[in-house]
C-alpha cells in the first residue's frame, strides 16, 4: 500500500484516513477521531477519490483490499 500512496502523493493525513475508511468508520467516526471538522473530513476523502481515480467509498474498499491480497 506504501508504493501505491507514493504513487498517488497521498498525504500523512489522507492515509490517516484511509485506514479510518478500511476500519468501516464512519465520515463522523473520522472527525471525531483525528479532531478536524466535518468539512476538512469531506475535502479530504474527495482528494482521496480524486487521487486514486475511484467514485466512492465501495471502490475505494474493493481496490484496497485487493491491494492487500496481492
Amino acid at each position: 500500500m506504501e508504493k501505491y500512496f507514493e504513487k498517488y502523493a497521498i498525504s500523512q493525513r489522507e492515509k490517516e484516513i484511509i485506514y479510518l475508511l478500511l476500519k468501516g468508520k464512519s465520515n463522523k467516526e473520522i472527525e471525531d477521531a483525528l479532531f478536524i471538522a466535518m468539512g476538512t473530513v469531506k475535502n479530504h476523502v474527495y482528494n482521496i477519490y480524486q487521487k486514486i481515480g475511484v467514485k466512492n467509498r465501495a471502490q475505494l474498499l474493493t481496490l484496497f483490499k485487493n491491494l492487500q491480497v496481492k
